[in-house]
């Protein structure tokens, strides 16, 4: 629901707007970004390529689905503004990036309603810094679950930055992609099919990512040391790990250990 009382889907059908739109040849853009230098040219070039749009930000969460925790950010935002959200620890109450990282497809920046007043002065703030007033948000993912969002912002009114959106879904997805893949290399290396764990490895691991030593675990859990010892170690030779924090780690970047419950 937003500000009006309506939301983009039953307004413009955004989500599902690339199903519906014919067949066209992409916009070049596309091409400038993949063949960028750097991934900061890339978001600048987006920046640059549509008159209509203020700010490019994309971020990628190096740990599953918590971005806060060493993000990967490539932005066009004032640094005054990212020093700020930094101090100010704006992401903990960032419906933007929060809800970027919840949903799966792409949603604009009004439907997330008028919020809490923290969060209205949140927005309020970052108006004062330079950051338009209309925005989408692009989900990104990737067959290793590595996830990954693209924010678009402009000062537009929302009736004109909707008409806009509508039309340039399609090109703005392909570009999330493209600059999605380049992260996830950077970031990850080669992509390839996440370690299949399973449930009882995902669990031993869990355990040790909460500090648990084998004694604890196996009485946790109502399981020999031996037997636990076998499930870590499975779990650490799948995910190619020399030592349990590194099979931690990489577990915890592939998203496997956020589907403990």
């Amino acid at each position: 629901m937003d500000r009006r009382g309506h939301t983009m889907k039953e307004d413009r059908g955004v989500s599902g707007r690339a199903d519906l739109l014919p067949d066209s040849p992409r916009d070049h853009i596309v091409d400038v970004v993949g063949a960028a230098t750097s991934m900061n040219r890339a978001v600048r070039a987006v920046r640059d390529h549509y008159e209509i749009v203020r700010h490019v930000t994309y971020v990628a969460a190096r740990y599953g689905t918590e971005p806060h925790r060493d993000p990967y950010v490539r932005t066009t935002y004032p640094p005054a503004w990212l020093v700020r959200y930094l101090f100010k620890q704006y992401w903990r109450i960032d419906p933007v990036g929060r809800e970027g990282f919840r949903r799966t497809t792409p949603f604009n920046w009004h439907e997330l309603g008028d919020g809490t007043p923290e969060v209205e002065e949140f927005f309020e703030d970052a108006y004062k810094h330079g950051l338009g007033r209309s925005g989408l948000l692009i989900p990104l993912t990737n067959k290793a679950n590595q996830r990954g969002i693209l924010s678009i912002n402009s000062d537009e009114p929302e009736d004109v930055w909707e008409d806009f959106a509508f039309d340039e879904l399609p090109t703005f997805i392909e570009i999330g992609q493209v600059l999605h893949g380049r992260a996830a290399r950077e970031i990850f290396g080669e992509v390839g099919a996440p370690p299949r764990l399973s449930p009882r490895e995902k669990e031993m691991l869990h355990w040790i990512s909460l500090g648990k030593e084998v004694p604890d675990i196996a009485l946790i859990t109502s399981l020999s040391e031996h037997t636990v010892r076998t499930y870590l170690k499975s779990a650490r030779l799948k995910l190619d790990a020399s030592t349990m924090a590194q099979a931690v780690i990489k577990a915890e970047r592939l998203g496997l250990l956020t589907e403990q419950s």
